[in-house]
């Protein structure tokens, strides 16, 4: 996502952290890192986490990314949508749907799910894309081991890629 300094990120499901953290660690704890989740007892342990490792721009959040508190809108550089479902691609959508307002122009939108599956990937992200023009996939900043990311979208396949299968895109906003 090209996290930098001085940057408002939101990790609009951030349990149990590491997005949160490895941001933070990206901006030199120099911004506003938003760690939300819907349960607040996940969010207790991202907030201990901050605390150990000395990341004071780390707030947290009880939020449902369907839908997003209304001091975010329009207001995020960066809207992290690691989507804890599979099977769901339903509330998968509406997560992206609430989420979209979040992203001020030229904000950018990462959507990323622990699946393989086209329906709960591609599938997702282009519903998403119709409804939602001001948006396009953008190629990542910096590249993936073994993976053409130039179109924004990736799948990362366990027999391919020695990782765990999961799939990542990034889109612009471009109003």
């Amino acid at each position: 996502a090209d996290v930098r300094p001085g940057m408002r990120v939101l990790d609009a499901c951030a349990a149990p952290g590491g997005k949160s953290f490895a941001a933070a660690v990206q901006m030199r704890d120099q911004g506003c890192m938003i760690s939300c989740d819907i349960h607040e007892n996940k969010w207790k342990r991202i907030r201990a986490g901050a605390e150990r490792l000395g990341l004071s721009c780390i707030s947290t959040r009880t939020m449902d990314a369907r839908r997003p508190d209304a001091d975010l809108l329009g207001t995020m550089d960066v809207v992290l949508a690691d989507v804890p479902l599979s099977q769901l691609p339903a509330i998968q959508r509406d997560i992206l749907e609430g989420l979209a307002p979040c992203v001020r122009p030229g904000g950018v939108l990462v959507y990323s799910t622990c699946t393989v599956l086209a329906r709960e990937n591609e599938d997702v992200v282009r519903d998403f894309l119709r409804m939602h023009p001001e948006f396009a996939p953008e190629a990542f900043s910096l590249p993936l081991p073994a993976a053409d990311t130039a179109g924004g979208m990736f799948t990362f396949w366990p027999q391919e890629h020695e990782t765990d299968g999961f799939f990542v895109c990034k889109l612009r906003r471009h109003e």
